[in-house]
């Protein structure tokens, strides 16, 4: 029996070009920002940023920036030795749903596990300037942010589980690095309340009307 495919493969051929469909789309880093949980931007600048009426931030210059995209295939390989029951691969190419056309997914990588069934690889990179930090975001959970990304991808995708691979700068205990592994199984409950979310935010930018500021959701 052939699998459903949930998306569309969207190719690009330099990073100018991946922004330009980012920028036509709602990604994973956009999630946290329209259900009310990102610190740095609000609605209103992310519905600016799609409808053309702000350019989006250049974070080139941005160190942890830098460091997160110097550091990712070095994670992807590390993830790979500790994990070799995992068929990994790098996914070059934007993910585009089916049935919502303006959702979007940009994976680090994909899974294959022992039984054949895919899944999302995310690295990222974090540094912790306190224990107190650490404890909240890192020690036994992910970041919200983290979690409602990559509940969207498993949206776009189709796929049920997901594993978040970090690497933490622990810059309270002398710069230590510590390596976390996640797994993160998909949750229909969330992924409706993301997904409402998103069509509605999606009317505002069809529209044209600016939407008002986000409001938290309890998820």
């Amino acid at each position: 029996m052939e699998k459903k495919v949930n998306y569309k493969e969207i190719s690009y051929k330099n990073e100018e070009e991946w922004h330009s469909i980012r920028q036509k789309h709602i990604g994973g880093s956009d999630v946290s920002v329209i259900m009310g949980y990102n610190e740095y931007k609000n609605l209103v600048t992310l519905w600016e940023e799609k409808t053309g009426r702000r350019e989006q931030e250049d974070l080139s210059d941005n160190k942890a920036i830098q460091r997160g995209k110097l550091s990712e295939n070095l994670l992807i390989e590390h993830f790979k030795i500790n994990n070799p029951n995992y068929t990994v691969n790098k996914l070059e190419k934007t993910l585009e749903s089916l049935k919502f056309g303006f959702m979007s997914a940009n994976l680090d990588g994909t899974l294959k596990n022992e039984q054949g069934e895919m899944g999302v690889l995310e690295i990222k990179t974090a540094t912790c300037h306190s224990y107190q930090i650490y404890k909240e975001k890192w020690q036994n959970d992910i970041p919200i942010e983290y979690y409602l990304q990559i509940q969207h991808y498993l949206y776009v995708t189709g796929w049920k589980y997901a594993i978040l691979y970090a690497d933490i700068k622990l810059a309270f205990v002398n710069n230590k690095h510590e390596i976390k592994q996640y797994f993160i199984e998909r949750d229909e409950e969330d992924i409706e309340l993301i997904k409402q979310k998103e069509i509605e935010f999606n009317s505002f930018i069809v529209n044209d009307i600016k939407p008002p500021l986000a409001i938290k959701l309890a998820i």
